[in-house]
């Protein structure tokens, strides 16, 4: 084999297509993460229970089903990385009346809230 072609491999590859290689491996190297539900509404209903038992739950406007396949709420666990800050983030936005964004994903039939976008 040639040394000078392991050397230079760009004399054999135009340099558009190395551009192209190290974008879809900069690309395909993060996680990617697809959710199963996107909810939107006003928060109509907050329950809580024990921390590992589906342990805050919320309802929006409208019985808008949150993932597929899952039901009319939306769940976190006390274990939820955040959990504090998801918690009290929708508790305000309950109060104020403003609309959230739930990005949801299916955990059994139901549906685990992974993100949280709040609008006025």
């Amino acid at each position: 084999m040639n040394s000078e072609w392991l050397a230079f491999p760009t004399r054999r590859f135009p340099k558009f297509l190395w551009s192209i290689a190290l974008l879809l491996a900069t690309t395909l190297s993060f996680p990617v993460r697809a959710w199963d539900g996107n909810a939107s509404g006003k928060v109509t209903s907050v329950d809580v229970t024990g921390g590992s038992n589906y342990g805050f739950r919320v309802v929006l406007d409208g019985g808008t089903q949150m993932c597929t396949g899952g039901t009319t709420w939306a769940f976190l666990n006390e274990a939820d990385s955040n959990y504090k800050t998801y918690v009290a983030a929708l508790l305000v936005a309950k109060v104020q009346g403003v609309n959230v964004r739930l990005f949801t994903t299916t955990e059994g039939s139901f549906c685990h809230i992974g993100y949280v976008s709040i609008a006025q």
